[in-house]
């Protein structure tokens, strides 16, 4: 007789402050048997476990899974796929296992790549947790959006045209403005939208930064996110 396969957690963890998990998440990460902590480089440690270990029981075994931030997008499809082999093969096993994800784990996250190869045979749930530009806004009292605004939500890449997002949008969050800071910077200042904005840097965490001058600003954290309300 086949054992039981074990479940699987995607768990949002927030952006920094342990207090903004949800009950759900605090329950679930007491209960599971493993807790994978994805690592942009191997060693480097999780930015995640960070947030949530005083709700982990001690026992719990850590898995910690390299995806390297490489241009080489079929080597990174590798790694997922390589990666969800080694979790399959906990839950195989009749472990509990969470993935644990910063922000939402369906927002931008590395979580839904694994999850495109968990097999339908295994139970998922999917817990949500509080995104970097729903903290800021809390945090600042920022309405993202009011009445009939609409809000949208851009990760910036070398094809971004930021200007374009910005003429065309009333309300825009920009999310990981590092990769090209000085083009958002430029596009900022030159459209007249300086002071319609902030950037926060680490939220949520003791070394957070709020920015509003940001033609005084070089470069940015990689945790950057950045709102203009027009």
């Amino acid at each position: 007789m086949a054992s039981k396969l074990g479940k699987f957690y995607g768990i949002g963890v927030g952006v920094g402050d342990p207090e903004n998990i949800t009950v759900k998440a605090t329950k679930r990460l007491h209960e599971v048997d493993v807790i994978v902590l994805p690592e942009a480089k191997s060693g480097e440690g999780s930015t995640a476990f960070n947030i949530v270990k005083e709700y982990v029981k001690p026992e719990v075994e850590q898995l910690f899974l390299e995806f390297p931030m490489i241009k080489d997008v079929e080597a990174r499809k590798v790694f997922r796929k390589n990666n969800a082999d080694v979790i399959s093969a906990e839950l195989e096993k009749g472990k509990n296992v969470a993935f644990l994800t910063i922000g939402d784990p369906m927002t931008y996250s590395t979580y839904t790549y694994v999850l495109e190869h968990i097999s339908d045979d295994v139970e998922v749930e999917t817990i949500a947790g509080i995104t970097s530009f729903n903290s800021i806004a809390a945090r600042l009292n920022i309405p993202l959006m009011i009445g009939d605004e609409d809000l949208k939500v851009v990760s910036v890449n070398r094809k971004t045209d930021v200007y374009k997002e910005i003429e065309n949008n009333q309300n825009l969050v920009l999310m990981k403005i590092s990769r090209d800071f000085e083009k958002i910077k430029k596009a900022i200042i030159e459209t007249g939208n300086k002071e319609n904005i902030v950037i926060v840097s680490n939220c949520g965490k003791e070394n957070e930064e709020i920015i509003t001058d940001i033609e005084n600003v070089e470069s940015v954290h990689y945790f950057s996110t950045l709102i203009l309300k027009k």
